[in-house]
């Protein structure tokens, strides 16, 4: 056991924005998912929008460039 906890976690690290970003958006579509079968469809949106985040951390991008694009400034 602790030699596959010693070859599984180096690996883990190299997606733990990917993971994190991941476990939040689960949480908060849980929340919502519970309160009824259109919130169950946000529940899917919370999940992917914390992996892309997490995976674009993981690739070394911007959170700001991220929103920028989503969000353009005002001119």
């Amino acid at each position: 056991m602790e030699e596959l906890l010693k070859e599984f976690l180096p690996k883990l690290s190299l997606y733990r924005a990917r993971i994190f970003g991941s476990i939040v958006g689960f949480i908060a579509g849980l929340l919502w998912a519970f309160m009824g079968f259109r919130r169950a469809l946000a529940f899917v949106l919370c999940i992917f929008c914390g992996y892309y985040l997490g995976k674009r951390v993981d690739q070394k991008g911007s959170l700001r460039e991220i929103f920028e694009k989503v969000f353009p400034p005002k001119e």
